[in-house]
């Protein structure tokens, strides 16, 4: 497919299931190639991005020219991608010789052989402190090497209209002379100025029907979308897809049961909880623990949901549970929370691990807008130097002449 010499282009490495090149898409950005090794996130990515070439390849053997064979001799404007990052993530067991740890330096070997004119990379927040933040002096320190001007930032996703509390760090380079800066929160806990309310659970997610079970058929909208973020989610969709989800276990749903909105594993009477959550709950003195655990919380209404994960389908590792339903959410409410409007499909095995590693699309649109921003600073400013060179240069020459 030939490519507009006006539409910026980026290359999605470690694409997953498409969130960040979905929103990269709605923020003007023409995704030209992306890559993955996990071949149901290629599926899925291949459903919603038919005219992005996608290579289902480990990104340890890929090599430059395989990407340059595909953007028909352009200059890429953005280069963008988030490597696995499952060895410091704060949600899974923290190893310094996890290999994942280090596939940020295959990023960067593809940047250097690229050039592109901006380079984004997003991870989590764990990062930061892993290992006294040496992940992120070594990223910054080898794009600066790169002939890069690099900064770094910790982004919320619920600023920008996911009604999600998912905290990411975002690096952005660039070989230009433009200033790096990071997109204005939109959203805010406090809506102020001109901040909006964060979008919530029930804005997200209560036009939806109840759901029968993981087996049953899938149900039809029942109701008209009745906010803004609904008719942003159902526009162009004409049924309701992967709106299952698993049954709760015997005991989870004797725990649910006792769980109230908006709380959490501390909530249930002492009498009712496992033994083994018991001994959570007790303090030196014997006293009950009054701290907050996540642990089988049912999410509020009110409040943006804490961070979807892969383990979103088991209320026993964090807070799935439904604000009014005994039961954890189904696919298509995690995906809704990331905000993946319901047009998005997602095909193949490991759906909820194609969901929990995403970057919630409205999230990318935000700092993909940003940094188109940027991008036409750059050639206003480019512009402006072209016309300004010859003055210069006639002044120079008579500086020289009449010496």
């Amino acid at each position: 497919m030939a490519l507009d010499s006006d539409e910026p282009i980026c290359v999605d490495l470690f694409c997953g299931s498409g969130g960040l090149s979905e929103g990269l898409r709605m923020a003007g950005f023409r995704s030209v190639v992306a890559v993955d090794f996990d071949k149901n996130a290629t599926e899925t990515y291949k459903a919603n991005h038919p005219g992005t070439v996608v290579l289902t390849k480990d990104i340890c053997t890929l090599t430059p020219q395989e990407i340059l064979d595909h953007v028909g001799g352009r200059e890429i404007d953005l280069l963008a991608g988030g490597p696995s990052c499952q060895g410091f993530s704060t949600h899974g067991k923290r190893q310094a010789d996890d290999p994942r740890n280090f596939l940020f330096e295959h990023y960067l070997r593809i940047a250097q052989a690229l050039r592109p004119k901006w380079i984004l990379i997003e991870n989590v927040k764990g990062m930061l402190t892993y290992n006294n933040g040496y992940f992120k002096k070594e990223i910054l320190s080898k794009l600066t090497a790169m002939g890069y001007h690099a900064d770094a930032k910790v982004l919320c996703a619920a600023d920008y209209g996911v009604p999600q509390l998912r905290h990411r760090i975002f690096f952005m380079a660039t070989r230009t002379n433009v200033d790096i800066t990071f997109p204005m929160a939109m959203h805010g806990a406090i809506p102020k100025g001109k901040l909006k309310p964060y979008v919530t659970v029930g804005e997200a997610l209560f036009d939806l029907p109840p759901v029968e079970g993981e087996n049953a058929s899938t149900p039809t909208y029942t109701a008209p979308p009745k906010t803004g973020f609904q008719r942003y989610l159902r526009k162009g969709s004409k049924s309701l897809t992967l709106h299952i989800a698993r049954p709760l276990s015997q005991q989870a749903a004797s725990i649910a049961r006792h769980v109230t909105e908006g709380q959490g594993l501390r909530s249930v009477p002492h009498e009712v909880l496992p033994d083994r959550f018991k001994k959570m709950r007790t303090i030196s003195t014997g006293e009950l623990r009054r701290d907050c655990t996540t642990l089988y919380h049912r999410l509020s209404r009110e409040k943006p949901s804490y961070t979807i994960t892969c383990n979103f389908k088991n209320i026993a590792s964090g807070p799935f549970l439904h604000p009014l339903e005994d039961r954890s959410l189904s696919y298509r409410e995690a995906a809704r929370l990331m905000s993946f409007p319901d047009t998005y499909k997602f095909v193949g095995s490991s759906i909820p691990r194609q969901i929990g590693n995403a970057v919630p699309p409205l999230l990318a649109k935000a700092v993909g807008e940003h940094i188109l921003k940027l991008l036409t600073q750059q050639h206003a400013e480019s512009y402006s130097r072209a016309i300004n060179k010859p003055k210069k240069m006639v002044t120079q020459q008579c500086q020289a002449t009449y010496a």
